[in-house]
C-alpha cells in the first residue's frame, strides 16, 4: 500500500479492489477445481512496490491458472510518461515524473480443449503534477476468450456478460468498445 494516498484516492480505491477481486477469484478457481490450490509468490520492485503472483497448476480442470497483481511507483524519465500518454508531445523537465501504477491479469488454461482459455487485465496509471504539467491518470485493459473449439453458447455468454455490465454505465459502451476491439 503507497503511504501517502488517503484511503478515499483513486489509487486507494483500485489497489483495494484488484487485491479483493485476486482473493475472489482465486477461491473461486479453487473451489470449482475442487483439487487444485493456488501458489503464492509476492515479489517487491526495486524501485517501490511490488506485487503478488498466484499460480495453480495440475488442478482437476485447470491445467495452469495464474492471477497476478502489482501496485508499483517511483519516478520514470519524460521520456518514457510522453510514451504512457500515447502522445507524441516534447515533455521537457528536468528530473524524473512520480508515478503509480497497479493493475491485475489473469490467464486461466483448462485442460478440456472444448472449454476456452481466458484472459484479461486491468490497470490504473497515475502521475503527480510535475514541472507545471498537470497530474494524468487513465485506466486500460481488456478480457478475451480463446476456445480451440468455437461454440457459439461460449461465445454469446461472454459477450452478454460484458454488455450487461457496460450498460449498467451507459448503454452505448459495449457497441463502442466491442467496436474497437473488432477493429
Amino acid at each position: 500500500t503507497v503511504a501517502d494516498q488517503s484511503e478515499d484516492s483513486m489509487k486507494a480505491k483500485f489497489e483495494k479492489a484488484i487485491r479483493a477481486a485476486q482473493n475472489n477469484i482465486c477461491a473461486a478457481i479453487e473451489e470449482a477445481d475442487g483439487y487444485g490450490k493456488f501458489q503464492e509468490d509476492a515479489w517487491t520492485r526495486e524501485g517501490g512496490g511490488g506485487g503478488i503472483t498466484r499460480v495453480l497448476q495440475g488442478g482437476s480442470a485447470w491445467e495452469k491458472a495464474g492471477v497476478g497483481v502489482s501496485v508499483v511507483y517511483g519516478s520514470m524519465p519524460p521520456e518514457a510518461y510522453r510514451a504512457a500518454k500515447g502522445s507524441d508531445e516534447v515533455v521537457e523537465g528536468a528530473g524524473k515524473v512520480p508515478f503509480f501504477a497497479a493493475g491485475i491479469s489473469s490467464v486461466m488454461h483448462p485442460w478440456n480443449p472444448h472449454a476456452p482459455t481466458m484472459h484479461f487485465n486491468y490497470r490504473y496509471f497515475e502521475t503527480a503534477e510535475w514541472n507545471g504539467i498537470p497530474g494524468q491518470w487513465w485506466f486500460g485493459g481488456g478480457t478475451d476468450i480463446t476456445p480451440s473449439y468455437v461454440y457459439e453458447e461460449d461465445m454469446k455468454h461472454f459477450h452478454g456478460c460484458y454488455k450487461a455490465a457496460c450498460e449498467k454505465h451507459d448503454p452505448n459502451y459495449y457497441p463502442k468498445f466491442k467496436q474497437w476491439c473488432d477493429d
